[in-house]
């Protein structure tokens, strides 16, 4: 018997954008002053949960995406990377890219692997 995974979709589309949400907040609210594990650990959990639902319902572009982000955070939470305005606004735009490529699954489109890839690369490369 086989399940038919479409029925999740609105759910995880649901829960994707609320984490996003968090995200964005959180990011928003951090103060380059006295850095908080805990605050980034939420924005942390938040791709992570992205990443892992995106995954299992086989939105490999969105999951692959996320998965970048999350290790950029958690070099971030790790204090491997720094937690300043710069890397506090692409993490911000990657949020709305990632937004983005949601709500193009919503509509029931095909997220652009090669505009995923491309704005990854240029994440990856603006986080210092």
């Amino acid at each position: 018997m086989s399940v038919d995974m479409t029925q999740f979709h609105d759910v995880l589309f649901e829960e994707c954008l609320e984490n996003l949400d968090i995200m964005q907040t959180e990011l928003n609210s951090i103060d380059l002053n006295a850095f908080d594990f805990e605050k980034m650990m939420t924005i942390y959990r938040g791709a992570h949960t992205i990443k892992g639902g995106c995954a299992m319902l086989e939105f490999h572009a969105v999951s692959n995406y996320a998965k970048e982000m999350e290790h950029l955070l958690a070099e971030m939470r790790d204090k491997t990377k720094q937690t300043n305005p710069e890397n506090i606004n692409v993490m911000l735009e990657s949020v709305e890219f990632l937004r983005a490529m949601i709500k193009t699954l919503q509509n029931k489109e095909v997220v652009d692997e090669a505009s995923a890839l491309a704005h990854c690369a240029k994440m990856q490369a603006a986080i210092n």
